[in-house]
């Protein structure tokens, strides 16, 4: 078993959580560690606290298939000061669920939830109401939209009067496949920022690189921007929250490239199909 350190890491992150978290208060607990690492276990990544393993809430090791996620979620317990502030330690409790999977869910349990989200998706429904804010959507949206569809090879609607707009049985095959492509570690963290996002859309564009994490967060909540835009921001919450919904959706896709890097090339070259 090889160990290593997480300093230099660890140092960036703690930076950003007392930049993006500095008038949060959560329930915490005292730091109960000095140290942090990874070590190497067969074909699997353990993270350390004074050299003793961590562990999930149901007491099974916490570890990953790759070093580049057991460095991150060790330099997020690094990251840690006087006291311990899990709400914000995405990354661990990601991997956490993914192990100990408290709610006993499957592969197919996860994928028929994401597509049952795509009609939903924030991405297809634009203001009926504002001139200004629909051509702000079409302007910002659509090039993700027409992105989308050609990459999955599909078409899909809007909505029209606020209309919950169809899901084509080929669209949602595709999808399926595409989903169901990944390893479940990787489907629950694709699930998580969807959730972040309130958009299918958006999270599969930043999973296949074409966003950003906070180009997606901007775009998710471009209706917002614009509202405070004409009528004010409070001081601190909106950027707080839009740190927030960054910060949950790069946790998600470290999960997601660090749960194979071989799985996740085969998922974004692998061309979709249709039904």
């Amino acid at each position: 078993m090889q160990a290593f350190t997480t300093k230099s890491f660890s140092s960036l992150i703690r930076a950003r959580l007392t930049e993006f978290f500095p008038r949060q208060h959560y329930v915490t607990r005292k730091r109960f560690y000095r140290n942090t690492g990874i070590v190497q276990s067969d074909s699997k990544w353990e993270v350390t606290l004074d050299h003793r393993r961590l562990k999930t809430p149901n007491g099974r090791v916490l570890s990953v298939s790759s070093e580049p996620l057991a460095r991150a979620v060790a330099a997020e317990w690094d990251a840690q000061a006087e006291h311990i502030t899990q709400p914000t330690m995405h990354l661990t409790a990601l991997c956490n669920t993914a192990i100990d999977n408290p709610g006993k869910l499957t592969l197919h349990d996860i994928a028929s939830y994401l597509l049952d989200f795509l009609p939903t998706d924030t991405l297809l429904f634009h203001s009926e109401e504002e001139e200004e804010l629909r051509a702000l959507q079409a302007e910002k949206w659509t090039p993700v939209l027409e992105w989308f569809q050609k990459r999955f090879n599909v078409t899909q609607e809007t909505s029209k009067d606020l209309a919950v707009p169809p899901v084509a049985t080929e669209t949602r095959a595709v999808l399926a496949r595409y989903f169901l492509s990944f390893d479940f570690p990787a489907l629950n963290a694709i699930y998580f920022g969807v959730e972040a996002l309130k958009s299918p859309i958006l999270m599969i564009a930043c999973v296949e690189r074409h966003l950003e994490p906070k180009e997606a967060v901007l775009l998710c909540r471009l209706e917002e921007e614009y509202q405070l835009s004409r009528w004010g921001r409070v001081p601190w919450a909106h950027e707080l929250s839009q740190a927030e919904l960054t910060a949950r959706v790069a946790a998600a896709l470290l999960v997601v490239a660090g749960a194979g890097e071989s799985h996740y090339a085969r998922a974004k070259s692998t061309p979709p199909e249709t039904a």
